[in-house]
């Protein structure tokens, strides 16, 4: 099957921008559409528009990823193995950097920025993709992803956290994180699209379970079935799955109007869902705030129409007029995502520890906004600079 440019152009762009957005912390003065909403507001910030971009276009990947590897001949017990360990190591590096903002500095064996070096670096040790080793090599290769599984456990063992609070706090699960969050929406909608595969009614219909259990945690009603489970035992409340849905509803349109010739039908088709997303959101908005801290129905459904608006228009540029040019200098990120989410973790502390500190004009307002797009192109760069020297994360 042809890979639809657009797909990985989609997701490099959003990893860019999600870069962009993920320094905004250190900036003062910058427009409000720009940022994220704060918690309990009725607000839709650009920021707040990422991470759904971000899970709809993975599941957009789901089926092309899905095809390729069945047209390869892999059997359907590799497949769910990959599912499986995929899911973990995005669970594992989530759950690491939820507990890194708990972390308490005053009791603490060591400082959180050489935790947080230690603990990155574990992760390229352990999911590094490395080559085909010679005789020496092969003992490097293989001792290096044992090492890093060494350094995490003793990272549990000597981690200290506290609540925001002050109460004192292990190694636990306050949340998923956001790379913990975009496992268990991976795993699924690919445990899913596993069983249902090209079915596009079956994609519909796991929709539409995610979209339902949503709106019944935005109404405050738990969907719990058992005792034992929380309220809301699906972490996102089924909207975050739901957006992942999307993103496989959408190639599989594209899968059935891949031929030039329907092109109008497959645009009048992909902007009519786009449309009815952003008329549901707002008829919804009556009854539910837009909001991305709580996972409103109606901040995943405004946010899922202009995914598909956004798709739309680059699949227009770059898998129809095939202009490739200006995103270039991006590429990397749809092609070593993972690693470029990881770079600002090395960059952020190694600053910290450096006790690098901008003036701030170069912090404030438009100049802000521009040292923050630079910052971005520095990560894309060691990014590129990683790949050229054989390292980069694949799970």
């Amino acid at each position: 099957m042809n890979r639809i440019l657009s797909i990985d152009v989609f997701r490099g762009v959003t990893m860019f921008l999600m870069i962009w957005v993920n320094d905004f912390w250190t900036l003062n003065e910058i427009p409000k559409w720009l940022k994220h909403a704060v918690a309990g507001e009725d607000y839709l910030g650009f920021s707040d528009l990422i991470f759904p971009w971000f899970l709809f276009v993975m599941g957009m990947s789901i089926p092309f990823s899905f095809e390729e590897r069945l047209r390869k001949g892999e059997a359907d017990h590799i497949v769910w193995k990959h599912i499986i360990f995929r899911s973990i190591a995005l669970l594992i590096m989530g759950l690491f950097h939820m507990n890194m903002e708990m972390y308490n500095h005053e009791s603490s064996l060591i400082a959180k920025p050489y935790f947080v070096i230690m603990c990155t670096s574990a992760f390229f040790m352990i999911w590094n993709i490395y080559p085909n080793p010679k005789s020496t090599e092969n003992i490097i290769h293989k001792g290096l992803p044992i090492i890093g599984m060494l350094i995490l456990i003793g990272s549990l063992l000597i981690y200290k956290g506290k609540s925001y609070s002050g109460d004192p706090l292990g190694f636990s699960t306050h949340w998923w994180g956001i790379l913990g969050l975009i496992g268990w929406s991976y795993f699924i909608a690919a445990s899913s699209y596993f069983i249902f595969r090209r079915s596009l009614t079956g994609a519909i219909i796991a929709f539409g379970i995610c979209l339902g259990l949503n709106i019944l945690s935005s109404s405050g009603i738990g969907y719990n079935i058992f005792s034992w489970q929380s309220k809301d035992w699906i972490p996102g409340s089924g909207g975050l799955q739901a957006l992942a849905f999307g993103g496989i509803i959408t190639s599989l349109v594209l899968m059935k109007y891949k031929d030039r010739d329907n092109i109008k039908d497959l645009y009048t088709i992909l902007l009519g869902m786009g449309l009815a997303s952003l008329i549901g959101g707002i008829y919804l908005k009556q009854f539910f705030i837009i909001s991305k801290i709580s996972g409103t129905v109606t901040w995943i459904l405004i946010s899922m129409s202009t995914a598909l608006f956004l798709y739309v228009l680059l699949h227009w540029i770059i898998d129809v007029k095939g202009r490739m040019k200006w995103y270039e200098p991006i590429k990397i990120a749809g092609t070593a995502t993972l690693m470029c989410y990881l770079i600002p973790y090395f960059y952020n502390s190694f600053r910290t520890i450096l006790g690098i500190q901008l003036p701030l004009f170069f912090t404030t307002g438009l100049m802000g906004l521009l040292k923050s797009i630079v910052y971005s192109f520095i990560i894309i760069a060691i990014a590129w600079s990683l790949k050229r020297v054989k390292i980069q994360l694949k799970i």
